[in-house]
């Protein structure tokens, strides 16, 4: 019976989002964008921007099915100084084989350096799950960290 808890504890542990490198209320790490591929905005700067970041795949079948509800967030919140940026480390020709079938309203870019998903998973090979949506605030500090299935009105 020990080991059942201690195996069914593992278990439920294992869907948290605890990348090592990034913690709520902490500084996000750098992001790092290779190419900019749709949605390009005129203001490439991402200082002093509230940011949405979303960290996914074309190989992610729940990052695929995520982009439906972050297109709804993103029409229900709009703003100058707010970016919901989607980005991958795959090349640009995947990427562009996906847009053809999926609609992202969000700016989408790479980083084919893999310095950001690095940088905000466990900084050596890089993120520990996807997808993942990052919140941050203008002064660049992480106010949420999750699945973007769970963003929603009253986190935004």
């Amino acid at each position: 019976m020990r080991k059942l808890i201690y195996i069914f504890t593992l278990l439920t542990f294992g869907n948290i989002y605890a990348q090592s490198n990034i913690k709520v209320n902490g500084k996000a790490p750098k992001i790092n964008i290779t190419n900019w591929i749709e949605n390009i905005p005129n203001d490439k700067n991402l200082n002093d921007k509230y940011i949405v970041l979303e960290f996914w795949a074309t190989w992610c079948g729940p990052c695929i099915a995520a982009v439906p509800h972050m297109n709804e967030i993103q029409e229900e919140f709009k703003q100058k100084d707010l970016y919901y940026i989607s980005i991958t480390d795959e090349s640009i020709a995947k990427v562009e084989r996906s847009l053809k079938r999926i609609e992202f309203k969000s700016i989408v870019v790479t980083d084919l350096t893999k310095e950001t998903q690095i940088n905000f998973g466990d900084g050596i090979k890089g993120l520990d799950q996807y997808p993942l949506t990052v919140l941050i605030d203008k002064s660049g500090i992480i106010k949420w960290v999750g699945e973007p299935k769970n963003l929603n009105s009253a986190i935004m």
